[in-house]
């Protein structure tokens, strides 16, 4: 009975080991290539398990964007020369650059009570009260 019990438990640590050294697969090998070795042990078809194993390769979970890619528009409003609340508006398209000036505007609107060239509004955009404001074209 004392050769039975070394023995299973030599089975049971050979077992143990087994294991082990499954779970280090896992983590040191890809994959896709585990998967293509666990679907050959199981089925023992080389054309299913090339199908099984091809859907884990290509199958991925975070896609690297391109780090050093900016557009040549995001660069010119990088190196504007005003605040990033003003250049984060001029993105937007709530405020506008003067050309002439170099100041940060609101853009040219149109607001209902007023007329441009007889009575324009003169106010700032905080205190105006109109109900109905609009972009100029």
């Amino acid at each position: 009975s004392s050769q039975i019990g070394s023995a299973v438990s030599s089975l049971s640590g050979l077992r143990r080991r087994g294991i082990m050294l499954a779970a280090v697969a896992r983590r040191v090998v890809p994959r896709a290539v585990f998967g293509f070795v666990a679907a050959a042990e199981t089925s023992g078809s080389a054309l299913l398990t090339g199908a099984a194993s091809g859907h884990a390769a290509e199958q991925v979970r975070w896609t690297t964007r391109q780090v050093n890619s900016t557009s040549l528009l995001q660069q010119y409003y990088r190196r504007m020369p005003v605040r990033k609340k003003y250049r984060r508006a001029i993105t937007r398209g709530t405020m506008v650059m003067c050309e002439k000036t170099g100041q940060v505007k609101i853009p040219p609107i149109a607001v209902a009570g007023y007329d441009e060239k007889t009575n324009p509004y003169r106010g700032r955009w905080e205190d105006l009260r109109s109900p109905r404001v609009w972009l100029k074209d």
